[in-house]
């Protein structure tokens, strides 16, 4: 007979399971990082931007102003975050021609009227201020890079209207941002 007194006695099913938990426990405490270990610094332009937690990503908030008077942003930061709020205000030609001048990423955040607002006019039958284009059925989010002035160069996600930016369409952004 076998006597089992004082000792716990897991069959291998159970031990298998407990394993199993305990990794995904581990796994779900991890940290996540965005992209690579490389610390990634945001200029972030609004209040209204939903900010991932990411252990190597810094965000720092900007007033929409210094992307005009601050001539350290392309050292100092990977990317811009220009919110909503900010679109008419950054689709006008000062600072169309200031992120051309950089030539540094910007994310264009829940963008209702697509990437045209945000490059230089071709020619001038194209309205001008983000307010004077037609509203779209979605919303997307953009990213331009600046590479040619007045051509659109970067990537945009799409989603409903009643959405935001998630994160997992954030990770893509940003995946095209460091390719």
């Amino acid at each position: 007979m076998c006597s089992l007194k004082g000792e716990i006695f897991i069959n291998i099913k159970g031990r298998l399971i407990f394993v199993m938990i305990c990794l995904i426990v581990l796994v779900g405490c991890a940290e996540q990082q965005l992209i690579s270990e490389d610390t990634i610094r945001i200029g972030v332009i609004g209040d209204n931007i939903e900010e991932f937690k990411y252990s190597n990503v810094i965000y720092e908030s900007l007033e929409v102003e210094e992307v005009l008077t601050n001539d350290e942003l392309k050292t100092k930061y990977n990317f811009l975050m220009v919110s909503n709020k900010h679109f008419n205000t950054v689709s006008g030609s000062d600072y169309i021609s200031r992120f051309d001048s950089m030539q540094m990423p910007v994310l264009f955040v829940d963008s209702t009227k697509g990437w045209m607002p945000f490059i230089s006019p071709l020619n001038l039958q194209i309205p001008k201020l983000y307010s004077e284009f037609n509203t779209l059925p979605f919303k997307q989010s953009i990213i331009s890079t600046y590479e040619l002035t007045g051509v659109f160069s970067g990537v945009s996600v799409q989603y409903p209207n009643d959405e935001k930016l998630s994160q997992e369409e954030f990770e893509e952004l940003a995946t095209y941002i460091f390719r």
